[in-house]
């Protein structure tokens, strides 16, 4: 065991003398916006509760939460959710997952803050307090992701199909 924390010391102190250029993590939000965004409208929602790539082919399967206990799990609706946020569908993409709602538009927004970064040389812009984003975290992981799916256990707000 002191070995195990004699290593990870070392590579604590290794890890704090790395220090990437200041466009790494600016560039970073820009690009898992532009990639959650094209992946996104690349699927399109199916007539059943699947979304398609363009070729038609089905993207995904049922959920093996609901296959083995019949109930959706937290995740149920995420990828629906964000094909129609992506498509400006915000009440749909609500209705099928409001966290997957939350969380594309989390990741639009950090990626404007990466973008505004890159543009203005700032890797300060537009940086939020600490606070407000633990806050955020805190009402996304409670109120938008565990609330509505005891609310799905308990049969209320079913999923849309």
């Amino acid at each position: 065991m002191n070995r195990l924390l004699q290593a990870l010391d070392r590579l604590a102190a290794r890890l704090a003398r790395i220090h990437p250029p200041w466009w790494v993590w600016p560039a970073g939000l820009l690009l898992a916006g532009i990639f959650a965004l094209s992946a996104s409208l690349l699927l399109h929602p199916g007539p059943d509760e699947f979304v398609y790539f363009p070729n038609g082919q089905r993207f995904g399967d049922t959920c093996a939460f609901i296959v083995v206990t019949g109930s959706p799990c937290p995740q149920c609706g995420m990828t629906r959710s964000w094909v129609y946020a992506a498509r400006g569908q915000l009440w749909t993409s609500f209705l099928y997952n409001p966290a997957g709602l939350a969380l594309f538009g989390w990741i639009m927004v950090g990626a404007l803050i990466g973008a505004v970064r890159l543009i203005r040389r700032d890797p300060e812009a537009l940086r939020p307090p600490w606070q407000l984003n633990v806050a955020w975290a805190v009402f996304w992981l409670i109120g938008l992701y565990a609330g509505p799916w005891i609310l799905r256990l308990l049969g209320i707000n079913p999923l849309p199909l």
